[in-house]
């Protein structure tokens, strides 16, 4: 099989349900893989190192800096994020579509070395539902930095080739499973 996979941006205020929507993503639709990126931050109970991220020190992530091993990186909420070059391009040349779940700056410079890759953001149906949200996650510490970051990100959403608003996962996920069909078939027919 010589075709490349799409590249396929995720994006949205933390809190929105990125994860659960792209897991949902992930377990109903073929060909599809998620590239784990890097986090300085640590690892909360319900992650696995390698599998959700790979949780590295500082130290780390400076030396995947300076070796240019990151195709974008940030620092979001006091910890640093990056996504690796490998990780796109193994999962792209076996001809299986990437996933990157990345913050919108991280989402510029994806777009930015690769102009194909299709950018969906993700919106909460109300500011209130997004603080519920991130306080039921047990960080109500980081709630107002994390609220304060929401304007800012949403003014970024024009940008995106899709916005959807997670009202319920199940919709969002059937409506990405359509656009990212919708992406393959014109991918094919070029």
């Amino acid at each position: 099989m010589d075709r490349k996979g799409l590249i396929i941006i995720i994006s949205g205020p933390s809190g929105v349900g990125k994860t659960t929507i792209t897991h949902g993503l992930l377990s109903s639709i073929s060909g599809i893989r998620q590239c784990i990126t890097y986090t300085t931050r640590s690892r909360r109970p319900d992650e696995e190192d390698g599998v959700d991220y790979h949780f590295v020190d500082d130290e780390a992530f400076s030396g995947l800096i300076k070796s240019g091993q990151l195709a974008e990186w940030a620092v979001i909420n006091g910890y640093r994020y990056g996504t690796p070059k490998s990780g796109i391009e193994r999962i792209t040349s076996s001809g299986n579509d990437v996933v990157l779940v990345i913050d919108v700056k991280g989402a510029a410079s994806i777009k930015s070395l690769y102009p194909a890759a299709l950018s969906i953001f993700i919106k909460p149906p109300s500011l209130d539902a997004l603080k519920e949200r991130l306080e039921e996650r047990g960080e109500k510490d980081r709630v107002d930095m994390r609220l304060n970051r929401v304007k800012t990100e949403m003014e970024q959403a024009h940008a995106y080739d899709y916005v959807l608003v997670n009202d319920t996962p199940d919709r969002v996920i059937s409506s990405l499973k359509g656009i990212i069909e919708k992406a393959r078939g014109e991918k094919g027919d070029s």
